[in-house]
């Protein structure tokens, strides 16, 4: 059974989004919130599969959501929806840690997909907001790496802010290194930022 928290700040549209996951059998809403104190509390609290975050929340976008839950709740995959197209949005997203960005009209069948995709560790964008992505030849947890190697500079550094071992920064980087055909990190810096990659 796959857990999910749905963080939606109009009332109607939270409730049709619990009642019809709950509708099937394999995914269970197991709390509903309007804003992002709530979701966070709530998400603490039933420690979710899954979290369904509408981009615009209540007096804060749904961007910082996804951000506290990959610092606090990080077995929670997000999946935020969007109901205007924002060139900037899906970047946005998966920076701050997004599994999956898919616009609120997508059918309700498209949507228990995604969450069924992120619980099963794929990311997923809806095909209506691929003109959005970039043409960056590395996956998003590369290009996280890649950015934390800007900000920290050592392998140690990385690996303690990533919770990850240095030897798998170092099997990121090196993967970096390799799809960039670039022979040291500061080239995969300069080019991936000249290219708005990261």
């Amino acid at each position: 059974m796959i857990t999910v928290l749905v963080a939606e700040g109009h009332t109607a549209v939270r409730e049709a989004f619990a009642s019809t996951l709950n509708l099937h059998d394999d995914v269970t809403v197991v709390a509903t919130a309007a804003t992002i104190r709530e979701g966070i509390n709530l998400a603490w609290v039933h420690q979710p599969d899954a979290a369904l975050i509408d981009v615009q929340l209540p007096n804060e976008t749904g961007f910082a959501m996804v951000q506290q839950l990959c610092a606090s709740v990080p077995l929670c995959r997000s999946i935020m929806l969007t109901s205007v197209d924002v060139p900037g949005h899906l970047r946005r997203a998966y920076d701050n840690g997004a599994w999956a960005y898919l616009t609120k009209d997508s059918p309700f069948a498209d949507i228990v997909a995604a969450i069924k995709d992120v619980h099963s560790g794929r990311h997923l964008i809806d095909p209506k907001l691929v003109d959005q992505v970039d043409q960056s030849p590395l996956s998003v947890r590369e290009t996280e790496v890649l950015r934390m190697v800007g900000r920290m500079g050592t392998t140690a550094q990385v690996a303690q802010a990533m919770h990850l071992s240095q030897g798998t920064v170092n099997n990121y980087i090196s993967s970096i290194l390799a799809k960039m055909h670039v022979a040291s990190r500061v080239q995969a810096l300069i080019t991936a930022r000249q290219n708005g990659w990261v």
